[in-house]
């Protein structure tokens, strides 16, 4: 935020300025998450559905923020912090004083659909000319767009910032932060019925907006959309879409692998071409042309920046492999965007077109027949399986008739993909983002004929690090009740803990002796005057937030996702597990997470592995292989299964006499060539 100080952020949302600091010290961003923060950023506390920023503060501060913004002060806090009586009422008012400062075309896109791809095609085109701030992520709420503002600086020409809503009133606070100079509607749809609860509600949420914008800023509706073409305003009107009456319109339109046609405005004729699919695209592409025009581009400029456009994320992705098509749309979904991908679907030539469809969310009442309503369009257009998982996707299924098949489960819905898809096929798979079906359309990727190899990821030590985790959340636990922590106790601790597990492998204790037998011999061994019950119950709270990944990791789970059906096996806790894996966001490069805790046996007892095996079917022992860390749990257990063991010895161990596994590495990057050696690149032994 150039030229934005300490104290004159105090200023612009009344806030008391606590602590000390020198009250011209620069502010660089808002930021809300404290892993986030970097030198000079101004840490928001801000307070959210899972967690409250407070408790972060002491934490953003170690990473180099200049100030907070919070509602209360930390007790023994002495370094700045603005006090304010609602954080996100603050930042609105910091982010609204910033914009100001900028006397630049700045473009405010709002709609039911397409919103991040028109943001993306008007951007690739202003960036023609101009150096354009967009919206990154998700970033297009109320407490997204406030960080996006800030990161506006002098070198900055033009903007383009998406405008999310989901209730009546947010647009009146979005529109009163980013000032829009051109707004840009793309459709009024069948979203956030729950709270808007019909269209005529959308549109009169969406277009709170025009209240807060001069009537010199011209107004982008597609002209397709009944609704927006219908509606009248106080500002400029102009009309894109396909429609003859429009003012910006599509000619000689032409699908393939890509898109072309002309945009026609008046005598201006640009022939372009869109490096995408499905019909979205071309509205994506008008509405882009019209803001060019806005601004001055020429129809050089205008044709380039759309020839740039590369979209985001899994929307409309077209994927052509050696066995069939893919449209990966599984970033999110509302029934128009679900009709429109069916549309783009049967324009492919395929020996069959098959649907796989997830829940749309946050309909609301209506949402059941909503569901129907797909299935039936779905048959009414000729596809010729429609799949489905989910709770409300069922009835998308049961409105397909005899081509509806619904799955209890994604991972069942998977497992069965060999016994659904046919080499030649055409599939479209959406679904809302909760639906996780991003792990439905990974699968397709990898598909083939043959049945894909199975791979069981040991997690802890293999793929995240535990050691740093366990390090990190005893520490954190001893300092909270008090007590002193050095590198010898650590040290100490690991090896107690790996003791206690390898007892409970063995069958000597009961998990509930490890969690706090562990404890108890720790502090006993320190002579540390702490509940052990209490350590053992704050270690695992702090153990359960956050993760550190084991060195290519992340790149392994990408290379290997699509080309084996991939699992997680996890002798642990349920809670910290879980917890440390939403942290890592890897839960949908898995099939299915299998925890010892829920599973009520561990690694190595072949119960626990049979467990899993009952629930990866179609499921063949030959083409299955573990791979882990311990000789003891992962490689032990895998022989007792009789599967395929691959040790990960990164540290250079000596394997034992009685315990050779049939394959080892010392890093993760020499996977994927040993099962590709093995299996093939996912189904071709």
């Amino acid at each position: 935020m150039d030229k934005m100080t300490v104290r004159r952020a105090a200023e612009i949302c009344g806030g008391v300025l606590a602590g000390v600091c020198p009250e011209d010290t620069a502010l660089r961003q808002i930021v809300i998450d404290s892993r986030e923060v970097k030198p000079g950023d101004l840490f928001a506390a801000f307070r959210g559905e899972k967690t409250d920023g407070h408790r972060f503060i002491g934490a953003a501060f170690e990473r180099g923020a200049a100030c907070c913004l919070a509602e209360k002060l930390p007790a023994g806090e002495t370094r700045p912090v603005i006090l304010v009586p609602d954080v996100l009422d603050a930042m609105e008012k910091l982010a609204a004083a910033y914009r100001a400062q900028f006397d630049i075309p700045v473009v405010g896109i709002t709609g039911s659909v397409g919103k991040t791809t028109a943001k993306e095609m008007i951007s690739a085109v202003l960036e023609q000319r101009y150096r354009t701030l967009k919206t990154e992520g998700n970033l297009n709420n109320r407490y997204g767009i406030p960080m996006m503002l800030s990161r506006l600086d002098e070198s900055c020409q033009a903007a383009v910032i998406e405008m999310g809503i989901s209730e009546f009133g947010e647009m009146h606070h979005l529109a009163h932060m980013v000032q829009p100079t051109v707004a840009v509607y793309t459709v009024i749809g069948h979203a956030h019925l729950e709270f808007l609860q019909d269209l005529d509600g959308v549109l009169r949420a969406k277009t709170e907006m025009l209240d807060d914008i001069p009537e010199t800023a011209p107004v982008l509706v597609n002209g397709d959309d009944e609704r927006l073409a219908a509606f009248p305003c106080r500002q400029r009107k102009i009309c894109f879409g396909l429609g003859r009456d429009c003012d910006v319109r599509a000619e000689n339109i032409e699908t393939a692998a890509e898109l072309h046609c002309d945009i026609v405005c008046g005598l201006r004729r640009i022939p372009v071409r869109i490096p995408a699919f499905g019909i979205q695209h071309v509205h994506a592409a008008l509405a882009a042309a019209a803001v060019g025009m806005l601004l001055g581009l020429s129809d050089e400029e205008i044709a380039a920046g759309i020839a740039d456009f590369r979209n985001v994320g899994r929307r409309g992705e077209l994927v052509r492999t050696d066995w069939l098509t893919l449209i990966d749309d599984s970033y999110n979904a509302n029934p128009d965007s679900v009709r429109c991908g069916i549309d783009s679907l049967m324009q492919i030539p395929a020996q069959r077109h098959l649907c796989m469809l997830g829940d749309m969310l946050e309909l609301g009442e209506e949402s059941g027949e909503l569901h129907h309503e797909i299935g039936l369009y779905a048959a009414q257009k000729g596809v010729d399986l429609v799949v489905t998982s989910g709770t409300f996707a069922r009835e998308m299924s049961r409105g397909a008739g005899e081509r509806g098949k619904h799955f209890e489960s994604r991972e069942a819905l998977i497992a069965a993909l060999p016994t659904l898809v046919r080499r030649g096929d055409a599939v479209l798979v959406k679904a809302s983002k909760g639906s996780h079906f991003e792990t439905v359309a990974a699968a397709l990727r990898g598909w083939k004929e043959e049945n894909p190899a199975c791979i069981l990821l040991d997690m802890d030590d293999t793929i995240l690090d535990f050691k740093k985790a366990e390090a990190r959340a005893l520490a954190r636990s001893l300092e909270e009740l008090g007590a002193p922590v050095t590198d010898e106790m650590l040290q100490r601790y690991n090896s107690i803990n790996q003791q206690y597990w390898e007892r409970l492998e063995r069958g000597e204790i009961t998990r509930e002796q490890v969690l706090l037998g562990r404890f108890v011999q720790f502090l006993q061994e320190f002579g540390l005057d702490a509940d052990p019950e209490a350590l053992r119950d704050r270690y695992m709270k702090n153990l359960s937030q956050g993760h550190f990944f084991v060195e290519g990791a992340e790149e392994l789970l990408k290379a290997l996702s699509g080309k084996y059906r991939l699992f997680l096996v996890s002798n642990g806790t349920a809670c910290v597990q879980k917890g440390r894996l939403e942290s890592a966001g890897i839960v949908p490069y898995f099939e299915k997470v299998f925890i010892s805790e829920e599973i009520g046996v561990n690694k190595p007892d072949p119960r626990f592995f049979e467990a899993c095996f009952e629930k990866m079917e179609p499921f063949d022992r030959s083409r299955c292989m573990i791979v882990g860390d311990s000789l003891t749990s992962d490689i032990l257990g895998g022989r007792n299964a009789g599967i395929t063991t691959c040790w990960f010895n990164l540290r250079g161990r000596e394997a034992r006499g009685d315990l050779v596994p049939d394959w080892q590495i010392s890093r993760l990057d020499e996977l994927p060539g040993l099962l590709e050696s093995l299996y093939g690149t996912g189904g071709e032994a």
